[in-house]
């Protein structure tokens, strides 16, 4: 077995980049399948770039694979999560290389029977249910009228979530009927046009055009509101059993449920006993994350949602049993590589680039571990780039000034 990973993303998100150098201190060379002008290519972080087609998606995957002939493939989204799971479909119809490709994507993505549970909500929910994990009451709705009957049954507040989205993006907290009803229109309806344009046109994201032109409704689920903080697992598994995790409360967000930009290290045994018995139960095997909501009284993990692709917390190493890349670098290379654990003197991270844009006026993120790419100063200046609220000078100044702190 060699060490060659491939990388497949969507969209241009820097965690990918992280990602990458990570898995090159781990060991092993590392290509992308990604879109155009993603960080990764412009800052020659990677040995090999293929270019991902949104119009062609499975096709361009494939077409990856076969040119790096990667021994390992990470989907470091979850459009490229599904992608992977539509070319292995194909793959077992046959054709050249079939038997090639189908070892490799098993071998990256676990046991192809759990492909379909980490794809939607309803079945994740309903397998976990199964396994005894304590999960908030959730079912896919396929009408305002099947809506309303869960919520006299259950309740409000809710949460209602759209398959197919990430990033906190899909997801809306309702209060009333009136607000649940809007919300599961808007989140059941194809991608609208004026959103197609401003993603493909100004953000440069193409990859809801195929969508759009196909005018696919999207499956949405209603799941019951938790009170409470969220917490969340970076894992690394192999065949269905851990091999590394990282577990953290998130204590700031770049925005409602969205990404964590500040977070507090915890120990949560039911975290740990909730994420053992979902990977074996899929027989998963690569990188994902686990979210949770926290009993702000007892502390008690009610899981909530998977995400069968890398999370930025993957990245951040602390040592023999929480370092994700390492681990998963070693189903490759035979050997732990363990990276530098951070030199934290408290038990709180600011990740980076988000906290800098979101968080550097908050007392919490003074007090924090900036986790920021030192060894790699392209790509620290690349993520200063991303700060808009003030010149990314003054936030290098300040990161220099935390950075010499902690050291």
């Amino acid at each position: 077995m060699g060490s060659n990973v491939l990388l497949a993303t969507t969209c241009r998100w820097f965690s990918t980049a992280r990602l990458a150098t990570a898995l090159q201190r781990a060991g092993c060379r590392v290509s992308v399948v990604c879109p155009r002008n993603h960080c990764i290519e412009t800052l020659h972080l990677v040995d090999t770039t293929c270019r991902f087609n949104a119009l062609r998606p499975v096709a361009s995957l494939r077409a990856a694979l076969l040119a790096t002939r990667a021994d390992l493939v990470i989907p470091c989204d979850d459009q490229a999560m599904r992608y992977l799971h539509r070319v292995h479909e194909n793959v077992r119809r046959g054709g050249p290389e079939s038997s090639w490709l189908l070892q490799t994507l098993e071998f990256s993505m676990g046991d192809p029977a759990g492909y379909a549970i980490a794809e939607s909500r309803d079945a994740f929910m309903a397998t976990i249910d199964q396994e005894g994990i304590a999960a908030p009451e959730t079912k896919m709705i396929a009408s305002v009228k099947e809506m309303h009957r869960w919520i006299e049954q259950f309740g409000l507040p809710a949460v209602l979530k759209a398959d197919g989205t990430s990033g906190g993006e899909g997801v809306m907290i309702v209060q009333t009927p009136a607000e649940a009803e809007r919300a599961f229109r808007h989140l059941q309806a194809p991608v609208s046009t004026a959103v197609v344009a401003k993603r493909s046109l100004l953000d440069g994201n193409r990859t809801c055009v195929l969508p759009w032109l196909e005018q696919r409704r999207r499956v949405v689920s209603i799941q019951a509101f938790v009170a409470g903080p969220d917490a969340n697992m970076a894992v690394a598994a192999f065949q269905g059993r851990i091999l590394s995790s990282l577990s953290v409360e998130v204590l700031k967000t770049a925005r409602a449920k969205g990404p964590a930009t500040i977070v507090r290290v915890i120990e949560n045994q039911q975290m740990h006993r909730a994420a053992e018995k979902v990977v074996a139960r899929l027989g998963f095997t690569g990188l994902c994350g686990f979210d949770f909501m926290l009993d702000p009284k007892t502390g008690d993990a009610c899981l909530i949602e998977m995400n069968a692709r890398a999370t930025q917390t993957c990245t951040v190493p602390l040592g023999a049993g929480r370092d994700a890349v390492a681990a998963i670098a070693s189903t490759l290379t035979g050997r732990l590589e363990l990276s530098a654990p951070l030199p934290m003197r408290g038990d709180t991270i600011a990740l980076f680039p988000g906290a800098w844009q979101h968080d550097a006026t908050d007392p919490l993120f003074e007090r924090a571990y900036p986790d920021v790419p030192w060894d790699n100063a392209a790509l620290v200046q690349f993520g200063m780039q991303q700060i808009q609220r003030q010149p990314k000078d003054k936030w290098l100044e300040l990161a220099l000034k935390m950075r010499q702190r902690w050291a």
